[in-house]
Order: structure tokens, then sequence, then C-alpha cells
């Protein structure tokens, strides 16, 4: 059957929900937040920090990469010599980032960065596309905002408080627990209790009743609960009805909206350069780079010119540069994908039809920060593994 018998159906039913014709096709409001969410039920797992659809998709696209990898390793194996369809597909592609990687490593450090790259560039690719498929970061569990603002704010009321009495002590939580009773109306029997360093067990839950209790009635969620989980409408009036309190969890969010993932990934790259410096250089030549005067030439360098003194600021600028490789490499591939995340949402919401030109680009997006993210890696590992005096770690560049 031909494309256009799904497109054109597909782009009229985005044109119209764009104008909200029928009404019940309007697309509701997002509820965007930056941390990956946790699943209902597992908010206090791990320290608190949940099990987070970030982290589900995480494992989601290794399990993706591993099963590519796999079944072309098996592929690979067999006596038809002339490679088709997608095994050709991925046998150019992995051909061409390898001369690329050659290129710009040189033919030996090329066998040994190439296998470091290309797995950060295929991981890092797939989670960003995966975002793209539909029913990631739309389908989900349902969860009551009331009790998702009321855990947030109790986690938060604790963290204060510990806080508080780590650098001010017990009176300092004191004043601040008499604040917070006539804030959330707490009367003497549930009044919040500091001991021991945190709030007692049997009061932590006074917050969370207290503040769930107040977002209840005012109905604050676009998804109305029933048979079916609807779009949540306003009267005339401006209200909406009883229990319009949900959201959705979704099942599965592109991992790279997390910056423990992005971050993660940073630390690992890092980490690598570092080994890679060290494997070629040896650990004293390899840090000599950032400190100086721990090489046998030091002293000797600077009585024959003192200006090599200054070798010493240069290095700790470059080792306080390469925790900002860090910080750069997390954030541009978070601020690239949860604004394209967010784009998608606000589109979806104001005009869907328009999301047909916007998954395009960030379907070209996901690529570059991936290319990009596995390019500066390579790149940083090449400069970690030659020499700082230019007599180590040189190979010919084909």
């Amino acid at each position: 059957m031909k494309k256009r018998y799904f497109v054109i159906p597909a782009a009229l039913v985005l044109l119209a929900m764009s104008f909200g014709f029928p009404s019940w096709l309007k697309p509701v409001r997002p509820f965007i937040q930056l941390p990956g969410e946790a699943y209902v039920g597992t908010e206090y797992w791990f320290g608190g920090a949940g099990w987070t659809n970030t982290f589900t998709s995480t494992l989601v696209v290794w399990a993706i990469v591993i099963i590519i990898t796999l079944s072309l390793r098996a592929r690979s194996r067999t006596a038809d010599e002339v490679p088709t369809g997608f095994y050709n597909f991925f046998e150019m592609v992995i051909e061409g980032a390898y001369s690329f990687t050659e290129n710009i490593a040189g033919s030996e450090k090329a066998k040994v960065f190439f296998k470091f790259f290309m797995t950060y560039v295929l991981v890092i690719l797939t989670a960003n596309w995966l975002g793209l498929f539909p029913g990631v970061d739309s389908i989900g569990l349902w969860e009551n905002k009331a009790s998702f603002e009321g855990i947030q704010t109790e986690k938060a009321v604790v963290a204060e408080l510990e806080e508080l009495y780590a650098e001010q002590g017990q009176e300092a939580v004191n004043a601040r627990i008499a604040e917070l009773n006539v804030e959330y109306h707490l009367d003497e029997d549930h009044a919040l209790e500091f001991a021991n360093g945190t709030l007692v067990n049997s009061q932590k839950g006074e917050i969370y009743k207290a503040v769930k209790k107040e977002v209840d009635k005012k109905n604050k969620g676009d998804l109305q609960r029933g048979i079916w989980l609807l779009r949540a409408y306003e009267d005339d009036s401006g209200y909406k009805p009883e229990d319009a309190d949900w959201t959705i969890v979704p099942f599965l969010r592109p991992a790279a909206t997390d910056l423990n993932f992005t971050l993660a990934y940073a630390i690992v790259a890092m980490v690598l350069v570092y080994f890679q410096g060290i494997r070629y250089l040896g650990a004293r030549e390899f840090f000599g780079k950032y400190f100086p005067f721990i090489l046998p030439t030091f002293g000797r360098d600077v009585a024959e010119n003192p200006i090599n003194a200054v070798n010493v600021v240069v290095g700790l600028l470059e080792f306080v540069g390469d925790i900002s490789k860090i910080i750069s490499f997390a954030f541009r591939l978070l601020g690239n994908l949860f604004a394209g995340m967010v784009l998608l949402f606000v589109m979806a919401f104001l005009a869907p039809v328009a999301n047909i030109a916007f998954f395009g680009l960030e379907f070209f997006v996901g690529l570059i920060q991936a290319i990009v993210f596995g390019l500066l890696m390579l790149i940083f590992m090449v400069g970690a593994a030659e020499s700082h005096h230019g007599d180590h770690g040189h190979d010919d560049h084909h």
C-alpha cells in the first residue's frame, strides 16, 4: 500500500487537532519537569530518588545496542560475501567511522580508540532517537498531582531542616518548625517534631497530607480520572471538574533529558581520556602535564630558563579546564535534548501539525549531538596520549 494513504490522513488528523476539532482531540497541556519522573509507588526507593523512567530508558538503550551488535556479529560470520540491507548499511557506517578515527588518531591509536568512540556514538544516538518513537514520553502510569506535590514538598522540607540543623543548630530548626506548623495549619496533635538530626518519622507524613489536601482543592490537573483518563475541561466559570488532579508518568523518557545520564557519561568519558593518557605516556609524564614539578627535569628547566616556572600555573589551569570539560559535555547534551523534548511537547499542544517539521529537526539534532560527544572524547584522547614534550605517543596519520 502506498505511503501517502497513511501520511495524508495522519497529517489531516494533526491539522484537526491543531484547531481543536473535534474538542476531545485537542491535546492536553504537557506536564514538564527537569528530573526524570519516578514511577508511582517507587518514590522512596534508592534513598528517595525512586526508579525513574530515564533509568529504564538507559537500560532499553543498552539492550538495543547489544542486540544490534550481536546480530551484526552473527551476520558477519556467514559465508555470504555480498552484504545486503541493514547489514550493508551498518558496514558502510562502521568503515566510514573507522576511517574518520584513523584520520584523527592515526592508524595505531585508531585500533584502540575506535571502540570507545563508536560505542559512545551508538549509545547516545540510540538514546536520542528513542524519544522520537510513538509512545515514548506519552504512554505511562497515572499519577495524582496532589500526591506528587506532597511527596516533593515533604522531601524538600526534610532536606531543609537537616541542612539548617547542621549549619545553625537546634534553635534555628525549632524556629523554622514553628513557621512550618503555621504555614501548613498543623495543630498540637500533628505539629512537626525534630530529633536526632531529622524529622520524627511519624511526623513526616503530616506535611504530605497538608500539601495534598490543598492541591486537591485546586484541581490543578489537566486530566480527569474515570474509566478512561480524559481531558479536564473548564466550565463557563473557569472551574475544572472534581478529581481533575491527574497526569501521566511515561514508562520511557529520553535518557539524555536527565542530568544523571549526561553527567555519568561525561565523567566516564574523561576517565577514559585519563586512562589512555596514562597508558601511552605513563602516570608520571601524563600528570606532569598538569603538575610539572613532579617531572625529574623540572628543576633543571627552571634553572636554565626561569620563565618555565609559569608552567605550574598553566598546568593547574589545564587541570581545571579538564573538569570544565565534564560540565560542558553534560550540559551541552542535556540542554539540546531537553529543549528538543520541550519543543515537541509545546508544539504538540499548540499546533500538532507543526511537529511534522520539528520531528525532522530533532532527528538531526540527536544525530549531531551524538557525533559531537563522541568526537570530542576522541580528540581529548588523542591529546592526552601526546607527550607534552613531543617525544612520545606519535603515529603516522593516514
